[in-house]
């Protein structure tokens, strides 16, 4: 009995998570999910990346604010003061923590030590 209740509660997460993702159009350019916040972050990630990129992404909010504040140390984002939470809400939203898909990528990407070391082309001027 209690193993069916089981079955029953993980069939109702993967349905849930299964109509949020139906539940909203892919933009046919950006490639972007077309939910609210999605529009910010097609502004905001095109002005210097395909938006393909954040599609190859998944993660939680920790990983995306990691992310995107490389971005701003290192690769000349900007500030993105009152803008963060809704950003971060979409992104870990609709492109949280997944397996990575191995039908699409042809490898995993590259361990931490292996990859280059970047210098950042946009020092910040000291304040």
């Amino acid at each position: 009995m209690k193993s069916h209740i089981n079955k029953l509660i993980l069939l109702g997460l993967v349905a849930s998570s299964i109509s949020l993702a139906a539940e909203y159009p892919v933009d046919p350019k950006s490639g972007l999910i077309m939910a609210p916040g999605w529009e910010l972050v097609n502004y905001q990630c095109n002005a210097c990346h395909t938006s393909m990129i954040v599609v190859q992404n998944h993660g939680d909010k920790a990983f995306w604010k990691e992310t995107l504040q490389w971005m701003i140390d290192t690769q000349g984002l900007w500030d993105l003061s009152d803008t963060w939470e809704p950003t971060l809400s979409y992104l870990s939203t609709h492109y949280g923590q997944a397996e990575m898909d191995m039908t699409i990528f042809r490898r995993l990407p590259l361990e931490p030590n292996l990859q280059p070391v970047l210098v950042n082309p946009f020092p910040k001027e000291p304040k």
